[in-house]
C-alpha cells in the first residue's frame, strides 16, 4: 500500500503512544484531587485529537510485560538509569485506557514496537507522540504541543538529517537509525560512541546518500573507536534502537540487519 502524500482520508488510523499519556497525565495531574477531572481531560485531549484529523479510528499502545532489549543490553543495563518513581494516578490511568479506550497492552516489546510494525503495514496511519525514537520509522508523525515543546504539523518523514539553528539534530528513516547509532539514547540508557553528539554526528553522516554508505561511515567510527569488538557493539546497539518493522512467524521481532550488499 503506497503512502498517500496528500493529507489523511477520514478512515486514517491514529496510532497513540500510551506510554506517554500514562506519564504526562500522570505528573500533569500529581495534585489534583478528583479522578473525574482527570478523567475529562484525557478523554477531551483525545476527542480533540481525533476531531484535529476528522478521523474516529485510534488505538492506543502501552508497553506490558517483558522486552527482548533487556536481554541485548551488555553495556549497560537497559533503561537502568529511569528511577523517578510513575505518578500518582499511573495505575488508575493505565486501567482507564485499558477498559475505555481501544488500548492494546503489547508484552515482549515496547509500545512503539507495536505502532513502527503498524505503520509498516498500512502506511497512511499516523503515530501520534513526541518519543523522538520512532521518526526512524517513515511514515505519518504528528507530535503534539507539550508545556516545553511546540505542536509540529503533521509531517510525512522521510530519510534525512539535518541541524536546527541551536546545532539540535533532527532526523528520519534510516537516516535518523544511524545518527542514533553513533550518540546512543542517554533517555534509553544506550550509550553510544564517546564524543559523539548531535553535530558530529551530523558531520560523520552528512555526505551519505545510502542506507549502505550510511552503515558503513558509522562502522568506520567503531572499528576506530572499539578495535576488535567493533561488530559486537554495533549489534549490540542496533538490536536497542531499533524499531521492529515485522515479526518473524514464531511471533519474535524482526531485528535490524545490514543493508543489501554489505
Amino acid at each position: 500500500m503506497k503512502a498517500s502524500t496528500e493529507f489523511p482520508n477520514p478512515e486514517t488510523r491514529l496510532l497513540f503512544d500510551g506510554d506517554l499519556i500514562l506519564y504526562q497525565k500522570g505528573f500533569k495531574h500529581e495534585e489534583t484531587p478528583s479522578w473525574g477531572i482527570i478523567q475529562a481531560d484525557i478523554d477531551n485531549w483525545i476527542e480533540g485529537i481525533l476531531d484535529k484529523f476528522g478521523t474516529r479510528y485510534y488505538i492506543i499502545y502501552l508497553t506490558g510485560k517483558g522486552n527482548f532489549r533487556d536481554g541485548k543490553a551488555v553495556t549497560l543495563p537497559y533503561k537502568g538509569n529511569r528511577t523517578k518513581p510513575k505518578p500518582k494516578w499511573y495505575r488508575q490511568i493505565k486501567d482507564y485506557l485499558l477498559s475505555c479506550h481501544p488500548t492494546e497492552l503489547i508484552s515482549g516489546m515496547e509500545a512503539d514496537d507495536a505502532i513502527a510494525i503498524e505503520m509498516t503495514s498500512n502506511p497512511n496511519s499516523i503515530h501520534v507522540g513526541i518519543d523522538k525514537d520512532i521518526w526512524m520509522v517513515e511514515g505519518w508523525h504528528y507530535r503534539y504541543a507539550t508545556h516545553n515543546s511546540p505542536e509540529v504539523p503533521l509531517e510525512l518523514v522521510k530519510p534525512h538529517l539535518k541541524l536546527n539553528d541551536k546545532g539540535k539534530l533532527k532526523g528520519g528513516g534510516y537516516c535518523w537509525f544511524y545518527a542514533q547509532m553513533l550518540m546512543g539514547d542517554r533517555t534509553d540508557n544506550i550509550q553510544g560512541v564517546k564524543g559523539y553528539g548531535d553535530k558530529k554526528a551530523y558531520k560523520t553522516l552528512e555526505g551519505c546518500e545510502t542506507e549502505a554508505e550510511h552503515y558503513l561511515a558509522v562502522k568506520q567510527v567503531y572499528d576506530e573507536v572499539c578495535g576488535d569488538d567493533s561488530e559486537a557493539r554495533i549489534r549490540e546497539n542496533a538490536d536497542l534502537l531499533w524499531m521492529v518493522r515485522e515479526l518473524h512467524s514464531n511471533g519474535e521481532p524482526v531485528l535490524w540487519e545490514k543493508p543489501d550488499g554489505i
